[in-house]
């Protein structure tokens, strides 16, 4: 044996695998399972993230609401809820590479359909999402103009 050599060393050719999931583990993880499953939740319902009611009431929010920032919207989100990007993968159905660019800056979400579908999986009150990016169901199926109590249908018209 060589120096420096130890008699239960791995071959350095070969390749560890995750006992839970089979994927590859990293060189620097010295455990039985990747990272993704040592940090599994158990619990089903905690499965499924959920975001405080109280994170709309934040300044910053609000202002990335207003100005259709939603990069920013969901930086801040995840900000105030210690959240990683796959938890708003979950909740959005947006793609992780997508959600990292939109954060970033460096892509624009301009897909009508795609921004009510943001909004509506953040479960973004009615009142701060604005008429336009409400789906059809939380005002009525045809119905044009109808509002909510309390809420201006035009930004600012108060």
């Amino acid at each position: 044996m060589l120096a420096g050599q130890f008699a239960d060393a791995r071959p350095s050719g070969s390749t560890r695998r995750c006992a839970n999931c089979g994927c590859r583990l990293n060189r620097y993880n010295d455990g039985l399972r990747c990272f993704a499953c040592s940090r599994g939740v158990t619990l089903p319902e905690a499965s499924v993230p959920a975001i405080p009611l109280d994170v709309w009431s934040d300044r910053e929010v609000q202002q990335a609401l207003v100005e259709r920032d939603f990069g920013a919207l969901c930086l801040r989100v995840r900000g105030l809820t210690c959240m990683r990007q796959e938890d708003l993968v979950l909740l959005t159905g947006l793609s992780q590479p997508f959600l990292s660019m939109l954060e970033s800056g460096r892509r624009k979400l301009t897909n009508i359909d795609k921004i009510v579908d943001l909004l509506a999986g953040l479960e973004v009150p009615e009142e701060l999402a604005g008429l336009m990016l409400r789906k059809p169901d939380s005002y009525g199926v045809g119905k044009v103009g109808v509002t909510t109590p309390g809420v201006s249908p035009v930004p600012g018209d108060r």
